[in-house]
C-alpha cells in the first residue's frame, strides 16, 4: 500500500507541472483571485504551426513558475477560510491537516512528528490566556510523544478548547482530541483506538504471549518487549485518565481508559460520532462549513477524486 500511495502522490505531482490548466480551474472554482497573465498565457492553447518548440528546459521553468503560483494561491485561500472562521467563532484557529499536496514529493509522509509539537505548542503559548482554540485535526497519527506535548498545552489553556475533526483522527490524533472540552464530528467522521505498539504489534498481544507459552518456551527478547509493552499500556492509560479527569468522574474515565487502550478493538476500528459520545466525551455533531472547504484543493493519499466534483 505505501508503495501504491509513492506512486499515485509522483503521478499527482507531475499531472500538476503538466497541465497547469486542470489546477487553476481547480481554483478558479474556489472563487480566488484572478489568475496572474504570467500563469494563464500560453497554457492549453494551440501553437502556429511555424512557432519553435521550446526546448525540455524550458518547459520545466514554466511548469515549476505556474506550480508555485498555484501553491500561493491555494495557501493564500486556505488562510482566508482561517481569518474568516476566526472572526465567526471568536477564536484562535490552530490546524494539524495531514495530507498530500498538490505538490508534494514522494518523500513527504504526513505524520504527527516533533516539528508539528513544536510549531502547535509556539501557537498555543501565543494565543491569549481566556481566548478559545478552534483545533482542527486531521490526521492518521503519528509520534506518541509529538502528541503527547500538544494534548499537554491544549488541556494547559485557560480558555475553551474545540476539536474538530471533518474526517478522522486516528491513533494519537485521537490522544489530541481528548484534550479538548468539545468534539465537532460528522456522522462519518471517526476517532480509533490508543492501544500502544511495539515493533508494530499490540501491546496487549505482546503481553499475551506471556500467558499463553511456558516461560521457559519464550525467548529473552520477547520477555523484555512485553515488559515494555506493560509500562507503555500503563502510561497511556494513566494519560488518557489525566486528560479526562476534568470531564467526567473518575469511575468513568477509568472506563474510558480501558476502552481505548484495553486491547479489545483493532487500532483501526472506527470510533463513530454515537460511539463517542456513548462512553461519555463531549460530541457535537457537525464541523463548519468553512472548515471543509480547507480540503477542496487537498490530494488524498489514494489520489481518489473527491465526488460531484468536476475536473474536466
Amino acid at each position: 500500500m505505501a508503495d501504491l500511495d509513492i506512486l499515485l502522490s509522483i503521478a499527482i505531482v507531475a499531472a500538476v507541472s503538466i497541465n497547469a490548466l486542470t489546477s487553476l480551474y481547480v481554483i478558479r472554482r474556489l472563487q480566488t483571485a484572478p489568475v496572474p497573465p504570467s500563469v494563464a498565457s500560453g497554457v492549453g492553447t494551440s501553437k502556429d504551426s511555424n512557432e519553435e518548440e521550446p526546448n525540455g528546459e524550458g518547459e520545466a521553468s514554466e511548469g515549476e513558475e505556474d506550480q508555485e503560483a498555484l501553491k500561493e494561491q491555494i495557501l493564500a485561500r486556505r488562510a482566508e477560510l482561517i481569518h474568516e472562521l476566526e472572526q465567526e467563532r471568536g477564536s484562535r484557529v490552530i490546524q494539524l491537516i495531514h495530507r498530500k499536496e498538490p505538490w508534494s514529493t514522494s518523500e513527504d509522509e504526513p505524520e504527527i512528528v516533533l516539528e508539528d509539537s513544536e510549531t502547535i505548542l509556539q501557537e498555543i503559548r501565543e494565543t491569549p490566556a481566556g481566548t478559545p482554540i478552534d483545533f482542527i485535526i486531521h490526521t492518521e497519527g503519528g509520534l506518541a510523544f509529538a502528541a503527547d506535548l500538544i494534548a499537554m498545552a491544549l488541556k494547559h489553556h485557560s480558555g475553551k478548547i474545540t476539536v474538530m475533526i471533518p474526517f478522522y483522527a486516528m491513533s494519537e490524533g485521537t490522544c489530541i482530541a481528548l484534550a479538548a472540552h468539545e468534539i465537532m464530528m460528522e456522522k462519518y467522521s471517526v476517532l480509533c483506538p490508543l492501544e500502544p505498539q511495539l515493533d508494530d504489534m499490540p501491546a496487549n498481544s505482546i503481553i499475551g504471549i506471556l500467558k499463553r507459552k511456558p516461560i521457559e518456551q519464550i525467548s529473552d527478547r520477547t520477555i523484555l518487549l512485553a515488559e515494555s509493552a506493560r509500562m507503555e499500556l500503563e502510561n497511556a492509560r494513566e494519560f488518557v485518565k489525566w486528560l479526562l479527569q476534568d470531564k467526567m468522574p473518575e469511575e468513568q474515565t477509568n472506563q474510558v481508559a480501558n476502552f481505548l487502550v484495553g486491547g479489545y478493538m483493532a487500532s483501526s476500528t472506527p470510533i463513530t460520532l454515537d460511539v463517542a459520545r456513548a462512553i461519555g466525551l463531549n460530541v457535537v455533531e457537525g464541523v463548519p462549513e468553512k472548515v471543509h472547504r480547507l480540503f477542496e484543493t487537498i490530494e488524498f493519499s489514494t489520489g481518489a477524486r473527491r465526488p460531484g466534483k468536476s475536473y474536466q
